[in-house]
C-alpha cells in the first residue's frame, strides 16, 4: 500500500511561508487604510478652506470665519455640523478657527478622547493677490500633521 501525504516538516514549511508573507503584509494594508482615512480628513478640511476663501473674496472687508452659514456652499461628506462651527465625522472633527478661514483638524476615536493633528488656513491677501496658504502640525500628532500639510500647501 503506498499512502501519499504530506510530512510533517512540508506543512510546517508551508505554515511558515504564509506567517511571513502576512507578516509583510499587513502593515502594508494598515498604512494603505491609514492614507484613506487621512485622505478623507484632507478632503473636508480643504473644502471647509476653499469655501473660506470663496466668503473672503466675496466680502473683502472680513477676516474672520466662526460660523457655518458663512460658508454655507460647502460640499461636506460623511458627517453633520454638531453646532454652528462643528463638523462631526465618525473618525474626524472639523472646527472653524475663526480668524483667516482656519480650520482645526482633529482625529476622534469615539470614546471622547480627540487628537489634534493640524490646523490650515487660507486668508485674504488685502493687496489684492493670491490667497495666501499654510498649515501647521497639531502638538498631539506633529508626525501625521507634518504629512498633511505637506500635502495641502503642495496642492
Amino acid at each position: 500500500m503506498n499512502k501519499q501525504g504530506f510530512t510533517l516538516i512540508e506543512l510546517l514549511v508551508v505554515v511558515l511561508i504564509i506567517g511571513i508573507l502576512s507578516a509583510i503584509a499587513l502593515p502594508q494594508y494598515e498604512s494603505a487604510v491609514e492614507k484613506s482615512r487621512m485622505s478623507e480628513a484632507m478632503i473636508n478640511a480643504k473644502a471647509i478652506s476653499d469655501a473660506a476663501q470663496r466668503y473672503f473674496q466675496a466680502n473683502p472687508n472680513e477676516t474672520v470665519i466662526s460660523n457655518k452659514n458663512q460658508i454655507a456652499d460647502v460640499d461636506l461628506r460623511g458627517g453633520t455640523w454638531v453646532d454652528n462651527a462643528t463638523y462631526k465625522t465618525k473618525l474626524f472633527i472639523y472646527k472653524l478657527g475663526g480668524a483667516e478661514g482656519r480650520v482645526d483638524v482633529y482625529r476622534t476615536d469615539g470614546d471622547g478622547i480627540d487628537t489634534y493633528i493640524y490646523h490650515l488656513w487660507q486668508k485674504p491677501d488685502l493687496s489684492g493677490g493670491d490667497a495666501l496658504k499654510g498649515c501647521e502640525p497639531g502638538n498631539d500628532d506633529p508626525e501625521t500633521g507634518e504629512q498633511m500639510c505637506k500635502f495641502f500647501v503642495g496642492i
